[in-house]
């Protein structure tokens, strides 16, 4: 049957192939369409004209006026472009699900591999220790017969010791001694020989990495999406604007404290971020290191630089690119500890401020603005910024957010370095540096106070401030500020005593 609309039921040419177009009846009347309702975009016969469309006078019209240029009329080109668009979105739908399941295919056989080889690496280990264990165990064992045997020699010997001051004479019981001194002294050094071996006691400890494995071994995402069908601009613009939020209700609670593992010279911390293996990583300038440390708070590794960094954004997995003084960036790789590029030549004047957003790297030039590179190297443009000692930055789609040296402002810009707004607040001003700065994922902007320590979140437009930490909480001289989008955490590391705050946004 075909669906009703109204009073009326769907009736095409679709619905009954064997018809001729000329001969297309009412399917509640049976009667032929004669006319059509513009007022109600209907097909109607005799019988549906008199019954359901007499107020519509000055609306019906005869079909064959209303089909007058059909061929050429922009509803069938609407037509005829909705169901390309859909028969296209099919064919993508189709190919893209064909592509998930080779890609799931292949992802079960990765996870099956890669478990493997952990497996198989575990019991190598587990082979490796309980060999040395068992050679250990067969070393104590015969260490522990020696130590019998000399005790009961020992023992013997002080019997006799014991015997002959008794009953003995006086030249009998010195030779005796004599004797028991040569003894004695035999024992005493067999003993300090073997002593190496015995004064310690011997333990087990697992690695203690093993016990920081509470992360999965991996994830399923979602990567490829269909184009929206028939979406108009006004909706894909309005993607691009985030929903206005009441940021006043966030509050930070401080999950953890982090005591960055020491070198040797006094620490300088100057940034900081979270990779998303939850591996926290630290720039230490005066040691011209990065130090790394899981979020729990285990220290985990260094990795040593060749000149003092002072600004560090994530780019990847396992990667962070650094920015120095010199005019060099470097891209890092944390698990291999290489640097896996340089970005020099794009440096006019000397770096500074750098962050990383939709696979491009924003990093600013001293005094010369803001420079965007692609991921390949390649220059996509200079940002103009009419603004002297810029520092620290942050991008969130169209928008870019930075701070400046001695200054006590925030200034928001689009793309192009024309300015949207710029708030001031003496609580950012700083005698050095800039105030560092980060952004979550509606466009909102955490900064923090260099001198008095007071952690501030602003929203989108600027125009509602949230104080999250005030400098009765805080320590002061927070240098490195950085928000994990995934997790909703601020973390937060201070410059000079070597300590980090992991908080939670709630």
């Amino acid at each position: 049957m075909a669906e009703k609309k109204g009073n009326h039921s769907e009736f095409t040419f679709l619905n009954n192939p064997s018809t001729e177009s000329d001969e297309l009846l009412c399917k509640i009347h049976q009667k032929e369409i004669v006319f059509f309702c513009r007022c109600h975009d209907r097909l109607l016969c005799m019988v549906c004209n008199r019954l359901d469309h007499a107020k519509c006078k000055g609306q019906i019209i005869e079909i064959t006026v209303a089909a007058q240029k059909v061929k050429t009329s922009t509803a069938m080109a609407k037509l005829e472009q909705d169901i390309s668009d859909l028969l296209q979105n099919i064919k993508e739908g189709l190919q893209i699900q064909k592509n998930n399941l080779l890609s799931l295919q292949e992802g079960e056989e990765t996870i099956q591999k890669e478990v493997q080889n952990v497996l198989v690496r575990i019991y190598q280990q587990q082979e490796s220790l309980l060999c040395e264990l068992k050679t250990r165990n067969a070393k104590v064992k015969q260490t522990e017969q020696d130590l019998l045997q000399q005790e009961s020699r020992i023992c013997k010997l002080q019997k006799k010791v014991s015997t002959i001051k008794q009953s003995g004479t006086d030249t009998q019981i010195f030779i005796e001694m004599k004797l028991a001194e040569e003894n004695a002294f035999r024992e005493k050094n067999s003993f300090l020989e073997e002593s190496n071996n015995i004064k310690y006691k011997i333990g087990f400890q697992v690695n203690p990495l093993f016990s920081l494995m509470e992360y999965t071994l991996g994830e399923i995402k979602l990567m490829s999406k269909l184009r929206s069908y028939s979406a108009s601009s006004t909706q894909e613009a309005q993607i691009e604007l985030p929903m206005a939020q009441d940021i006043t209700k966030n509050v930070l609670k401080c999950e953890h404290t982090f005591n960055i593992h020491p070198s040797k010279h006094l620490m300088e911390l100057y940034g900081c971020v979270i990779l998303p293996n939850k591996h926290a990583v630290f720039i230490d300038s005066s040691n011209k290191r990065l130090v790394i440390h899981h979020e729990n708070g285990a220290y985990l590794k260094d990795v040593p630089l060749i000149e003092k960094p002072f600004y560090i954004t994530a780019v990847g997995m396992d990667e962070v690119a650094v920015s120095y003084s010199s005019r060099l960036i470097s891209i890092i790789n944390i698990k291999t500890k290489q640097s896996e590029s340089k970005l020099r030549k794009y440096i006019e004047n000397y770096s500074r401020g750098i962050c990383y957003d939709e696979g491009k790297l924003y990093f600013v030039d001293h005094n010369v603005g803001i420079k965007e590179v692609s991921i390949d190297k390649e220059v996509v443009r200079k940002i103009q910024v009419d603004l002297a000692g810029m520092g620290n930055i942050a991008v969130y789609k169209n928008r870019i957010y930075y701070t400046a040296d001695h200054n006590n402002k925030l200034y928001c810009c689009d793309t192009s370095g024309k300015q949207i707004w710029m708030i001031s607040d003496e609580r950012l001003k700083a005698k050095q540096n800039s105030a560092p700065i980060a952004v979550d994922n509606d466009g909102n902007i955490f900064v923090a106070g260099p001198d008095t320590g007071v952690v501030i979140m602003i929203s989108y437009d600027g125009k509602h401030q949230k104080v999250l930490v005030d400098k009765t909480d805080a320590i002061r001289h927070p240098r490195g500020l950085f928000y994990d989008k995934q997790h909703k955490k601020l973390l937060l590391c201070y410059k000079k005593n070597g300590l980090a705050h992991l908080f939670r946004l709630q």
